[in-house]
């Protein structure tokens, strides 16, 4: 069956709605899902007239997506801004607050079964904090938002993925939060993604080091020895088949080259520059470790551009295709059951 996929407008006043606007119009993501699109009515509206774009969404509630979960393409209205917050390029705390409702929303009918994966357009950390939302990333929100206990960005391209052990970080409090367990469980987490949802039944991992040639012995840190090299050893021993640590700066060009599946990197910049110098227009970012499926386009709201036409709506339909995709390759067994998801509601409560 198509897979019904919810779709996030992201920051009002951002690149969100014209990439999701773009992204619709494509015949092949349109062909791969039955889109629900959480937002804001008139927003979308302006955004599709600006274009030139016709979107066929029927407007439906929480409890009529519930009822008809394969239904056509569809827009579930959760704000209704005023002019002043729909304005491309100037945000505002309305907006931030209907972005993190936007989201909220997403994760309560994916929890619910209402969609079988959700698609998040970008959010500003900084206004959805102002609205009232403290939050550090996407990533985070959803895992409190889910109650997943742990979770792990990979950010996916077709030449390359990058597991992150850190996210959002100071670079100088990366070496204090990394340890065995830490990266042992990224490790983990990451091959078990790959195997259920990327159809790769033995994911070859690669973890990079933390420092210069990765420690060159000792001379430039002890964090390989001392902390990643134990935990390859840690994850190898449960049958996963990760190697490492290599040293970053050729590691990247080994993996591109096909001789990994994936890299587990040690902070959000090391593996990001890789990816986003490869992947600028169609990298997808990918949460891993929640009981629903999530993806997103790998670029901020870009306010600078926001309502110019200019935004490129390809990361956002790579994120589509591949959620998409990812639910098409999970087996009925592993795909998020409702007592599981009722497991992750108990959990969230407590």
């Amino acid at each position: 069956m198509t897979p019904r996929l919810g779709i996030t407008l992201g920051d009002p006043a951002g690149v969100g709605p014209e990439i999701v606007v773009k992204a619709l119009a494509r015949p092949d993501v349109r062909a791969a899902c039955r889109p629900v699109v959480i937002g804001d009515r008139e927003t979308l509206r302006e955004t599709a007239t600006r274009l030139g774009e016709r979107l066929a969404l029927e407007i439906l509630d929480e409890a009529k997506l519930a009822a008809e979960p394969r239904g056509a393409a569809a827009l579930l209205p959760v704000s209704t801004l005023g002019a002043r917050a729909r304005r491309p390029g100037r945000p505002t705390i309305e907006g931030g607050r209907a972005s993190y409702q936007y989201v909220e929303a997403a994760a309560r009918l994916a929890m619910a079964g209402a969609v079988d994966a959700i698609v998040t357009a970008p959010i500003n950390k900084a206004w959805v904090t102002r609205a009232g939302f403290p939050i550090s990333g996407h990533t985070e929100l959803l895992r409190e938002l889910t109650g997943a206990p742990e979770v792990r960005m990979m950010l996916a391209g077709e030449r390359l993925r990058v597991v992150l052990v850190t996210m959002h970080l100071a670079l100088a409090a990366v070496p204090r939060a990394l340890d065995v367990r830490k990266v042992t469980r990224t490790i983990l987490i990451a091959d078990e993604h790959l195997r259920r949802y990327h159809r790769l039944p033995q994911p070859r991992l690669a973890v990079a080091g933390l420092n210069p040639h990765a420690g060159e012995g000792g001379l430039f840190g002890s964090e390989e020895a001392k902390i990643i090299a134990p935990a390859v050893r840690r994850a190898c021993r449960t049958g996963v088949r990760a190697s490492g640590p290599y040293p970053a700066d050729s590691l990247f060009f080994r993996a591109v080259s096909g001789e990994f599946d994936a890299v587990i990197a040690m902070y959000h910049d090391q593996g990001l520059i890789p990816l986003k110098l490869l992947h600028f227009h169609d990298g997808v970012n990918v949460t891993m470790g929640l009981p629903i499926l999530r993806t997103s386009p790998d670029h901020g709201t870009a306010y600078d551009i926001a309502g110019t036409g200019a935004a490129d709506p390809g990361s956002m339909a790579a994120a589509i295709l591949l959620a998409a995709r990812m639910v098409d390759a999970a087996t009925p067994a592993r795909r998020p059951t409702r007592a599981r998801l009722a497991g992750a509601r108990r959990r969230q409560a407590r």
